[in-house]
């Protein structure tokens, strides 16, 4: 499927290629976005517009970490949008490809992409298109921020329910989906890492190209800055899961440790009481305290004073 949307001057078109007339008239542009279209449909266009085979490559290829580059008449951007989210911070993504020139815009992703969706019906697409390709490109790359950064601020209060679920009922559940979360944060830190080098790069090309353009400066910084507050609040939560995974582990063991002191006082105490016990246990007739008199009570109030002597030294000693 591919659109279509011719800017005019005054006026925008919607349709398929059949408004795709080159050379473009000055003071138009167009956006052309290619979703499953079918490979020769894909070429056709990309040679219209001298796409470099290579990047086309990289369009091309199912997955591929974001990057830019820069020709003479245009620029290529590969970024990944957010496709869907799950419970948490369970996440998928469609790769999105950019060939922005100076009177275009190609959009290509082999599967639906929200951020392109929404600019599509938006009332403010007319305006963008009259700033020009790079200013509509930056406009999406400010809604695929949003998306990442709705995303992981709404698993702040999840993060905050299972810090106080660890102080108060720890449980292996919890560090299963403490372990789940460091591992979509570590790919969601690793992803943001790679978008904030891209629009950094970007922005200092434009810097060079288009230093004379503040507001585009302006959109795409805006875009920058939400990939790298995105980076460090990924890095954020990701140090926060660890250390409540840490955390857990710390509990965990201190709870272990107690119970293994317990068992070990008690094995303590009764060694010595079943060694007394067994030893006069023995069915031997020439035992020599074996008709001693009162000989019961005496071993019995000796296994108590041991027991108790024992008791009061760890109690002295705080391993009770």
């Amino acid at each position: 499927m591919i659109n279509v949307c011719l800017y005019s001057g005054d006026s925008v078109q919607f349709g398929g290629t059949e408004l795709i007339n080159l050379p473009l008239l000055e003071g138009q542009c167009i956006w052309i976005d290619i979703q499953q279209a079918t490979s020769q449909a894909e070429q056709l266009i990309f040679d219209q517009f001298n796409c470099h085979p290579l990047t086309i490559q990289d369009a091309r290829r199912v997955r591929h970490p974001p990057k830019t580059e820069h020709f003479d008449d245009q620029s290529f951007v590969l970024i990944r949008s957010l496709k869907h989210s799950g419970e948490g911070l369970n996440f998928e993504t469609v790769q999105l490809a950019g060939f922005i020139g100076s009177q275009f815009l190609i959009t290509r992703h082999q599967e639906d992409c929200t951020s392109v969706s929404t600019w599509w019906s938006s009332i403010q697409l007319e305006g963008n298109m009259a700033r020009g390709p790079f200013e509509l490109f930056a406009s999406i790359s400010n809604s695929i921020g949003l998306e990442y950064l709705d995303l992981i601020l709404d698993f702040e209060p999840t993060l905050s329910n299972y810090e106080d679920t660890l102080l108060t009922s720890p449980s292996d559940d919890l560090l299963r989906d403490l372990i789940s979360c460091k591992t979509w944060l570590r790919k969601l830190k690793r992803l943001q890492g790679y978008h904030e080098g891209v629009y950094a790069e970007l922005r200092q090309h434009l810097s060079e190209q288009k230093s004379d353009n503040n507001e585009l400066l302006h959109s795409l910084t805006d875009a920058y800055e939400k990939f790298e507050r995105l980076q460090s609040l990924s890095s954020l939560y990701y140090d926060l899961v660890g250390d409540l995974i840490d955390g857990h582990i710390s509990l965990t063991s201190h709870k272990l440790n107690e119970t293994m002191r317990l068992l070990t006082v008690v094995t303590t105490i009764f060694v010595p009481l079943g060694f007394l016990a067994g030893l006069y246990g023995m069915n031997f007739d020439y035992i020599p305290e074996l008709h001693f008199p009162n000989g019961y009570f005496f071993l019995v109030g000796t296994m108590a004073i041991i027991a108790v002597s024992l008791v009061v030294i760890f109690k002295r000693n705080k391993w009770l």
